[in-house]
């Protein structure tokens, strides 16, 4: 019994006296050296002293050290370079010395708890990043990530009444400098999948506006036909003009004007020429028509009661508009424009054939009711005082008169809630038969 008491006895000294050898030799081994099990990224420097962990970091490629491939994330899209592509350096002898530290932390006996509880050791690379070069990489995919911000559509069909709405798309643009930041970050962290910063714009029109009041009462309409002097000219500009406004979609609180959608009147955008009043005399001028456009919505924005805030009418009568209730155009010179004042969207529909040109105004109904009085007339008689005359007299005297239009809203009870009356100034009458004529239309 005492023999294997002695026995146990000398294997424990053994074992405490291996145990004291292993741990003597670890402890000499690996304080200059980087311990057993232990990377830095995903190169081994078990074994190593930092001069060596430093070389064998510099003599492998990055892409070996650290990854392949960086991916950079856009939403649904991703972008797959090499770091060194994006400007990615390795710093060697930072990397080195940030891991020998961090396994050499504390006394001899922490670090083998620490290497016992955690087996092995990887620990993350010092990396630093070319801005230049990252900057210039983002340019060369911004033209694929960046997008115009586009407006919900509507469509409307007027025969049944039904409608579509499609969704809007967002505008993207690239936060460069915010990505360049991001990827600091990331990168220091050891990700290889890194997400850029984008800035979202909003359009104009969303589909939750429209799904909200959609524009599909008709709350006005109004027609003119053309003269029988009307030039195939003429009648060109105006159903070009009319093509431009057709489905033109307004939310409450936006203008519209005549001018703007004319913009610059050239043969480029498809105008030919037609009589235009130039100093009391019809000319032959890109664009000739358009105000029958103006007149024809003018009217049915009236209707509408929608808010007018220029309107002008021509210096002379033509019978083809209703009397006191034109409104010339012309870019710089004349305009008609207005306000959606009505709360919600509207919606503009036109139909413009070869013989008559029509507005119909859509949009959430108030109930509301327009109404226009007749055209008081004062004509100037000889001593120039304007005196009521009727539209014959004036005709027959060939003189300048004034006429008063009243307009009255009435709400959907029937009492009145605005009354306005609209001035109309005119020189001669205008059915071509005593209008000055310089030149001839083309045909």
């Amino acid at each position: 019994m005492k023999i294997f008491i002695r026995i146990i006895a000398a294997l424990a000294l053994l074992s405490v006296l291996v145990a004291v050898a292993i741990l003597g030799f670890d402890f000499f081994t690996t304080r200059q050296k980087f311990p057993p099990q232990t990377f830095i990224g995903s190169i081994a420097v078990s074994g190593l002293n930092q001069n060596e962990a430093s070389d064998k970091l510099k003599a492998l490629p990055l892409s070996l050290v650290f990854c392949p491939l960086i991916t950079l994330e856009v939403e649904d899209k991703t972008y797959s370079f090499p770091p060194e592509d994006l400007g990615v350096r390795l710093l060697p002898k930072e990397s080195v010395k940030n891991a020998f530290a961090l396994t050499h932390q504390g006394n001899y006996l922490d670090e083998i708890k620490a290497r016992l509880a955690k087996g092995e050791f990887y620990l993350p690379l010092i990396l630093e990043i070319d801005k230049t070069r990252f900057m210039s990489l983002l340019d060369a995919i911004t033209p694929q990530i960046q997008s115009s911000a586009e407006s919900a559509t509507f469509s409307l069909n007027e025969d049944t009444g039904g409608y579509h709405i499609e969704k809007e798309t967002l505008g993207r643009e690239l936060d460069k400098e915010g990505s360049y930041q991001s990827f600091k970050e990331q990168l220091a962290t050891g990700k290889k999948s890194l997400a850029l910063k984008i800035s979202y714009t909003y359009p104009k029109i969303r589909e939750k506006e429209l799904r909200a009041s959609p524009p599909v009462y008709r709350l006005s309409a109004y027609t003119t036909y053309y003269g029988s002097h009307d030039s195939p000219n003429r009648i060109h500009n105006i159903r070009l003009v009319a093509s431009w406004i057709n489905n033109t979609l307004l939310l409450s609180g936006e203008s519209f004007s005549v001018a703007k959608i004319l913009g610059n009147v050239t043969e480029e955008k498809g105008f030919r020429r037609a009589f235009v009043i130039v100093g009391g005399e019809l000319v032959p001028l890109l664009g000739g028509g358009s105000c029958q456009i103006a007149t024809t919505l003018y009217n049915a924005i009236s209707l509408a009661d929608l808010n007018v805030i220029e309107r002008r009418n021509h210096s002379l009568y033509f019978n083809i508009y209703p009397l006191g209730r034109d409104a010339g155009v012309y870019p710089g010179q004349l305009d008609f424009k207005f306000v959606n004042d009505s709360g919600y969207p509207i919606f503009i529909k036109t139909v413009a054939t070869s013989k008559l040109l029509s507005f119909r105004i859509y949009g959430t109904p108030s109930g509301r009711k327009v109404e226009f009085s007749g055209a008081k007339i004062l004509g100037r008689d000889r001593s120039g005082k304007y005196i009521p005359m009727s539209l014959r007299s004036v005709i027959a005297l060939d003189v300048p008169f004034k006429t008063f239009i009243t307009r009255t809203v009435y709400d959907k009870a029937g009492q009145e809630i605005k009354k306005e009356t609209i001035y109309s100034y005119y020189k001669l009458y205008g059915d071509r038969s005593n209008v000055p004529i310089r030149s001839p239309e083309p045909r």
